[in-house]
């Protein structure tokens, strides 16, 4: 298998990271904004930065093959790359067909809503599959690889944020700005 750990490590590992920190704060958010009922812009564009950003480092990975930080650029030969999509497929249950669904879903919603706004916007893409092919390319990267890194496991930095960061944003978008309070009408 020929592998480029210098490219995960120095460049692609960072991405990923911000795809799990977007995506945790946008569900949380997302949650609080929801529960809470409330009607503000400056949290509903908030909110829709974390998820556009979050598409967007997703997209670098396992969008066009031609990027210059996507996976087949670690997975190097036809091997390592077919190694890698047959224990993603099986590690999530996707089919092939499914799997290009899911990456055409992705590159759509970043070309068509979060690069250029093209109407009408495409709906949003399942995020919970696509946090799934990111914490599975985390865990066949370390294991291909056989390296003890620092950095924690990308569920467990996940699984962080989601427990840590709830009550904190939630009391965060308690707090406002209501509409009203943007528009200084009450």
């Amino acid at each position: 298998m020929q592998i480029d750990e210098d490219l995960w490590a120095e460049r692609q590992y960072e991405v990923l990271v911000r795809f799990i920190h977007h995506l945790a704060y946008y569900l949380t958010l997302w949650r609080a904004y929801r529960d809470l009922q409330l009607e503000s812009e400056f949290w509903k564009y908030t909110i829709d930065a974390h998820i556009l950003r979050a598409i967007i480092d997703w997209c670098m990975v396992f969008g066009t093959d031609s990027n210059e930080l996507h996976w087949k650029k670690v997975a190097v030969d036809d091997f390592t790359q077919s190694a890698f999509r047959s224990y993603l497929l099986n590690a999530i249950g996707l089919s092939l067909e499914q799997w290009s669904e899911c990456q055409s879903n992705m590159m759509e919603f970043r070309n068509k809503y979060a690069a250029h706004s093209n109407i009408p916007y495409p709906p949003t893409p399942a995020m919970d599959t696509a946090l799934r092919v990111v914490t599975t390319y985390d865990e066949w990267f370390r294991h291909s690889v056989n390296a003890i890194f620092d950095e924690p496991l990308l569920q467990k930095r996940y699984d962080r944020l989601m427990r840590t960061s709830a009550k904190p944003l939630h009391h965060a978008v308690s707090l406002g700005p209501t509409v009203e309070q943007e528009y200084e009408s009450k």
